[in-house]
C-alpha cells in the first residue's frame, strides 16, 4: 500500500512540474536605483523627480519625491508600477513608475 501511495505522489509531482507550474518563489531582498530623470527640477511639469504615489496609478495622491541615484527596496509589481520603500533617509513608502527604477531582480 505504501508503495502505491508513494508512486502516486511521485507521479503527481512529476505531472505538476511538467505542466509548467511551480511553487511560489521565496521572498528576496530587491534593491532598485532611480535613474534617467531630467536634471532640471520642475514640480509644475513633473520634471526632475520620481513621484511616489499612494496607489499604483498616476492620478493617485503623491506621498513624496525621489531623485536620480536614490535607492529603494522593491516589494511588489503591478503592471508598470513598483511598490517601494526608501532604503536610506526618511522612510517613504508607496508606488513608483517602473520606467525610472533600475533593478536586477527580474521584477
Amino acid at each position: 500500500m505504501r508503495k502505491i501511495v508513494l508512486a502516486l505522489s511521485l507521479t503527481a509531482a512529476a505531472v505538476f512540474m511538467a505542466s509548467g507550474f511551480s511553487a511560489p518563489a521565496q521572498a528576496q531582498y530587491c534593491e532598485g536605483t532611480v535613474h534617467g530623470l531630467s536634471g532640471h527640477y520642475n514640480p509644475a511639469t513633473g520634471a526632475g523627480f520620481l513621484a511616489v504615489r499612494a496607489k499604483p496609478r498616476a492620478s493617485s495622491y503623491q506621498r513624496g519625491e525621489l531623485f536620480n541615484g536614490d535607492k529603494v527596496e522593491i516589494f511588489d509589481r503591478r503592471g508598470n508600477w513598483y511598490k517601494i520603500a526608501t532604503a536610506e533617509g526618511p522612510m517613504l513608502e508607496g508606488w513608483v513608475n517602473a520606467r525610472w527604477l533600475y533593478n536586477e531582480c527580474n521584477y
